[in-house]
């Protein structure tokens, strides 16, 4: 017989059985597809050689007016900022106190007991010692003056810290010092409240702990702004700050916008009026028990100290109706776009005297996060609960043939840490999200906004930022398990890091071999109407170094077992392959396992010959 081409659709299905897909991929891993062509996914390097403490759940980049990049980053323990390899925490202060008697110390024992009336901390916060005012337990003053993570809470008045050094003796409590808090970390992760209050009043026996829960604790996850060359930054849930970069890196820390709402949900600039928008957030001004999650206010233009409308000011606030809660908000031209559990929505500015118009745009089309939606070129994407949307004028949902693979298998506790990404030298949108078995984002699905195809694959990425201010795109990622030291000594840091990548960037995982694979589905071989025998293989492939690995499975029935024929090892030098395979239908897997390996796939070409009917 003459050769016969195997010809696959662009995009990944995974919606039909491996028969009904013949001619489509039915899985993948680290590939991507452009202008129809199945490749793999560029590599990544480090963009910074720093460890950074916790979680990355925002990063934003931006232009200083002097022409330097600067980048940001909020975990669910700190903020910081970078620029030309210098690393600031510009973490806010919650607390400074000047501690009399503050140390008691244990002989043998690094743990150091600080006393501190109503010091408010948590588990897990970083506080500094300074000022301390001699040697306690045999501990010098100035190994006393460090930085610290809280241990473990006493109780409200001291809490225990750990030293780099050991008591010689014990004593205390004794020294003076001065303390200085940063902001109450967050949760990690999302997670569900059992404590009082969690549930109806006479429910059960006093003390019985409950089973269930209605109550949920966010992850702490941040928006961060770009005002100017300043930096406007909003703790979900909690304070807005100001960072002003007029002021320099070293010890420049995020200060408290004093007349801001306290408590918010997320925070926006409108990018054509210079207002900063505080969205679910609080009905009267510094009061933390007003907070609603569906109330909307915005500063005076051009002035964020100015929250309190008056008739020579344009602040004001507005409450939107369509769920319960707000949930994520994106600039777009002209509008806001605000997206609640339920409900997507317009945030225009018409002028005095409301200032800002709202529209409902759609309904049963809510977002499931912070950071689950993105606009690219006026059109908004976003991932549901269960779905994929767009807006361009009107609601859409996306056909997907791949939404049984992430619905199926997604951390929906978890869904806050969603990451909605645009990779605009692709046409991409990526979202990161928590397969079920993980807390944190270990996934990503990608969806080729001007092709029309998907593909899916295994990443640890918590945040992403697309090229503009740096050539490369950059994104982050959580080392769980990571104790590596720090842009700073913390002293009884426990573990938990990010890295910020620098992704396409080359073909490897930092050095590493960047594994990647495209599987197909079963098609026939001359219509599966009898055995054919495959005798040789014509590869195409452009773009490659080093090798790629065709791997060609038959079956003689949908329901058969699948006999793995051979394993075909081609470089960008081989003309064929000669095989020795035998079945009714076959399909193709390839992939690279080399470090440098890279392909772009084109047209396998199989020459067959009839084998029998049985």
């Amino acid at each position: 017989m003459p050769l016969t081409k195997l010809n696959f659709q662009p995009g990944l299905d995974t919606e039909n059985t491996e028969t009904g897909a013949e001619g489509r991929w039915i899985d993948g891993d680290k590939i991507r597809f452009r202008k129809g062509l199945p490749q793999k996914l560029g590599g990544w390097n480090k963009f910074s050689q720093d460890y950074y403490v916790g979680a990355g759940r925002a990063l934003e980049q931006w232009f200083a007016l002097t022409g330097a990049r600067y980048e940001a980053l909020g975990t669910d323990r700190k903020v910081y900022t970078y620029q030309g390899g210098d690393n600031q925490d510009i973490t806010p202060i919650r607390a400074t106190d000047n501690l009399v008697n503050a140390f008691t110390t244990t002989n043998t024992s690094a743990n150091i007991t600080i006393s501190d009336t109503s010091h408010g901390a948590i588990l897990g916060d970083f506080v500094t010692l300074t000022s301390s005012s001699a040697t306690v337990g045999g501990i010098p003053a100035t190994t006393l003056d460090a930085e610290y993570e809280i241990l473990s809470i006493t109780n409200a008045d001291a809490y225990i810290i750990q030293s780099n050094a050991t008591a010689t003796s014990t004593i205390g409590p004794t020294g003076n010092c001065t303390a200085t808090y940063q902001l109450n970390i967050g949760p990690g992760l999302q997670t569900f409240g059992y404590g009082w209050g969690s549930g109806s009043w006479s429910a059960s026996t006093w003390g019985t702990a409950r089973t269930t829960s209605n109550v949920t604790i966010d992850a702490r996850l941040w928006s961060i702004n770009n005002w100017g060359e300043d930096l406007i930054i909003t703790q979900k849930d909690g304070g807005t700050y100001e960072w002003d970069l007029s002021a320099g890196m070293t010890g420049n820390r995020a200060t408290i916008i004093a007349n801001a709402p306290t408590t918010s949900t997320l925070s926006m600039i409108s990018t054509e009026t210079r207002h900063v928008v505080l969205l679910g957030t609080e009905t009267s001004i510094g009061n933390t028990s007003t907070q609603d999650k569906m109330f909307i206010r915005w500063s005076d233009q051009e002035n964020y100290n100015q929250w309190s409308p008056n008739v020579t000011n344009s602040a004001g606030s507005q409450r939107i109706a369509g769920g319960s809660e707000i949930r994520c908000a994106r600039p777009a031209k002209g509008t806001i776009l605000v997206w609640t559990d339920t409900t997507m929505q317009s945030m225009s500015f018409i002028g005095p005297p409301f200032i800002f118009g709202f529209r409902q745009l759609g309904n049963d089309c809510g977002t499931i996060g912070l950071n689950s939606a993105i606009v690219i070129d006026d059109v908004a994407y976003w991932m549901s609960d269960g779905q994929f949307f767009r807006y361009a004028g009107a609601v859409q949902e996306i056909p997907c043939p791949v939404l049984n693979h992430v619905f199926d298998n997604i951390n929906k506790v978890q869904y806050p840490q969603v990451y909605a990404a645009q990779n605009s030298n692709f046409s991409e949108v990526i979202w990161y999200y928590p397969s079920s078995s993980s807390d944190q984002n270990d996934r990503y699905v990608i969806y080729n906004y001007l092709e029309n195809s998907w593909c899916f694959g295994t990443m640890n990425r918590s945040t992403y930022q697309d090229n503009g201010v740096e050539l490369n795109p950059l994104a982050t990622s959580y080392i769980a398990s990571s104790t590596s030291n720090t842009i700073s000594q913390i002293n009884g840091l426990t573990a938990g890091r990010s890295l910020i990548y620098k992704m396409e960037d080359g073909v490897d995982d930092d050095g590493s071999a960047l594994t990647s694979y495209i599987q197909s589905g079963d098609g026939d071989l001359a219509d599966g109407e009898q055995f054919m025998f495959i005798n040789k293989v014509i590869p195409d492939f452009q773009n490659q170094t080093g090798n790629a690995v065709i791997t060609l499975t038959t079956r003689d029935y949908p329901y058969g077992n699948s006999q793995t024929g051979e394993t075909l090892t081609v470089s960008n030098t081989t003309a064929f392959v000669n095989t020795r395979i035998r079945g009714r239908q076959s399909n193709i897997k390839i992939e690279n396992t080399a470090i440098g390996d890279n392909w772009r796939f084109g047209t396998l070409r199989v020459n067959l010959r009839a084998d029998g009917k049985r």
